[in-house]
């Protein structure tokens, strides 16, 4: 009587080296994606929001395919934009930001976090 073969995995130290850069990697291109586009938003409204106002035209007039990739890497910009174009409540916009506050804040607990292990 024979014995089916079991598939044999890569043991736990040859992925973790792999896995760990690939955290890292990641971690630190979301934190400068989240940096710049939070420097581009402060520099929007100091110079009176016209930057921001003429990314909602922008981000709603491209293609599909173009858009939803824009709108990926652009998503706090255009939630910030939206948010400044739709004439919300003062409430309404402080809720937005802090929700992009604390959106960038989990990102960053990310960036520690992965930083953190060893």
């Amino acid at each position: 009587m024979t014995t089916p073969a079991t598939p044999t995995m890569p043991s736990q130290t040859s992925r973790r080296p792999l896995g760990r850069a690939l955290d890292i990697v990641l971690s630190l291109a979301v934190a400068v994606v989240f940096i710049v586009l939070w420097v581009g938003f402060a520099i929007g409204l100091a110079t009176g929001g016209g930057i921001i106002v003429d990314a909602w035209p922008w981000l709603t007039g491209l293609e599909p395919l173009p858009a939803a990739v824009a709108w990926i890497l652009c998503l706090p910009i255009g939630v910030g934009s939206w948010a400044w174009n739709a004439d919300l409540e003062p409430l309404v916009m402080g809720l937005v930001m802090v929700g992009l506050a604390a959106w960038t804040l989990v990102a960053a607990a990310g960036l520690a976090r992965t930083f953190g292990r060893r």
